[in-house]
């Protein structure tokens, strides 16, 4: 497991215990399903690098706390012996260029798990229906 620090980047914080799939319960065949997308994913980088396409995959797992969520990216990281490396965006310590310096010195066959991602719209002004109708006035 590692988590972002500030000013030195990833750092080592623990070796938790693994956990198994089953542990985890989830609807149907989901596990077996994102477990075979990301073998798969992780044998086609070289397509990536071909097109040259950013070489990610992401999933979005989402409900209340408590449900499983945090459990389920142990057990894939378990099953498919990768590292964790958690980031808490609600830190209020990362910006876009922390992001993306992260993001691309993240460690070798990593999961990054992005924790608590509504916090980075908290606090952002978004354009009001009324800006958008003087916009489009303006273009006229």
């Amino acid at each position: 497991m590692y988590t972002l620090h500030p000013w030195f980047g990833w750092q080592k914080q623990s070796q938790k215990r693994g956990r198994t799939i089953d542990s985890v319960i989830l609807d149907e065949d989901l596990a077996d399903i994102l477990i075979q997308d990301i073998i798969k994913f992780n044998k086609n980088a070289e397509w990536y690098q071909s097109k040259g396409l950013p070489y990610r995959r992401g999933y979005l797992l989402h409900g209340p706390p408590g449900t499983g969520k945090s459990s389920f990216i142990q057990a894939i990281s378990s099953k498919l012996e990768m590292s964790i490396c958690f980031m808490n965006l609600a830190s209020g310590t990362v910006d876009d260029d922390g992001l993306n310096t992260a993001l691309a010195s993240a460690p070798t066959n990593s999961i990054i798990l992005l924790e608590d991602i509504d916090a980075i719209f908290v606090g952002r002004d978004g354009v009001a229906a009324e800006e958008v109708d003087e916009m489009e006035e303006g273009k006229e």
